[in-house]
């Protein structure tokens, strides 16, 4: 029995032997010759490294020189507003109103049709900034077109379109605008490649757009104003027309307020200002990048040159 035995482990260790001496499975094959395939692609990387490392070093000069020497520098102006809050103004209209007395009832009717205007004023100023109307006006305002190049009009030549539309397309590349949720400023930007001339167009944007408030202010009011006096001729009511003269002085006041307001709409809270040094080409990105994608190309071509030889 005890001989039998150990034949029997003897000849189960011979088997497990040869099983493990047999051939790997067909998944492990599989793993093994895609690593062997990827060892070439290397083996072929790193048998022309100095061909990759050469056409990446001419790529980088090739970008510095352009991006320094050859490519226009545009500057950027940066300046911030802050819309005035429904609030302030309730405020403000409030302490002009302090020394009429007996506004009690109708200052909450009044406070309540201002409360009905948007709470956040800048949803507003991005359509108007970025409208078609306005930047038209602004570039005949203030002579612009000149400044704007033919050549950025249009880069193939031939029909360029509507003039005022084309004037339109190149302002609103240059132009942009973003309002921050969490502190509710909007920050404007806009791109020149002369420099002065950055900060002078921006200010142009802030100057022209609290004017078109302060205009758009002041029509509405007297629209109102000349509403609520008709309606005050032609009531008989005492109370209502004591109400309708309250709502008839705040309306005053607030086309005051439009009229001379130095800040009236937003606060400037920084003015246009422009870095001394270009917002564009970035130099040291754009040299990044091209040596990246020089060297990335120059790997391809070997691993592509080593399969050609491969199926030939």
């Amino acid at each position: 029995m005890t001989a039998s035995g150990s034949d029997h482990e003897t000849a189960h260790v011979r088997t497990v032997r040869i099983a493990s001496a047999e051939p790997p499975s067909e998944r492990y094959r599989e793993r093994y010759d895609q690593g062997a395939e990827m060892r070439e692609y290397l083996g072929a990387i790193r048998e022309r490294w100095r061909l990759i490392a050469a056409s990446t070093l001419v790529a980088v000069l090739a970008t510095l020189l352009v991006t320094k020497f050859i490519m226009t520098k545009w500057y950027r102006a940066v300046a911030i507003i802050r819309p005035v809050t429904v609030g302030s103004v309730q405020n403000r209209l409030s302490g002009l109103l302090g020394g009429l007395g007996g506004l009690g009832g109708a200052g909450g009717l009044a406070n309540g049709l201002l409360s009905n205007e948007a709470a956040n004023p800048a949803s507003e100023y991005i359509p108007v900034l970025e409208s078609f109307d306005f930047t038209t006006q602004l570039i005949a305002a203030h002579r612009l077109k000149p400044h704007l190049r033919e050549s950025e009009w249009s880069l193939l030549g031939g029909s360029r379109g509507d003039p005022d539309w084309v004037r339109y397309r190149a302002m609103r590349k240059r132009f942009d605008c973003e309002f921050s949720i969490q502190t509710g400023n909007l920050t404007l930007h806009y791109q020149d490649p002369n420099r002065a001339m950055a900060g002078m167009v921006l200010s142009y944007y802030i100057s022209d757009l609290r004017e078109l408030l302060r205009h758009e202010e002041i029509h509405d009011t007297a629209e109102a104003i000349a509403s609520l006096r008709g309606q005050i001729q032609h009531t008989a009511d005492n109370l209502l027309q004591t109400q309708l003269y309250e709502l008839l002085a705040r309306q005053i006041q607030q086309q005051k307020l439009a009229q001379v307001q130095a800040d009236f709409a937003f606060k400037v809270l920084q003015g246009p200002t422009v870095p001394d040094k270009p917002y564009r080409p970035q130099v040291v990105l754009d040299c990044i990048v091209a040596g990246a994608l020089v060297s990335m190309l120059a790997g391809l071509v070997a691993v592509l040159k080593l399969e050609s030889v491969s199926s030939a």
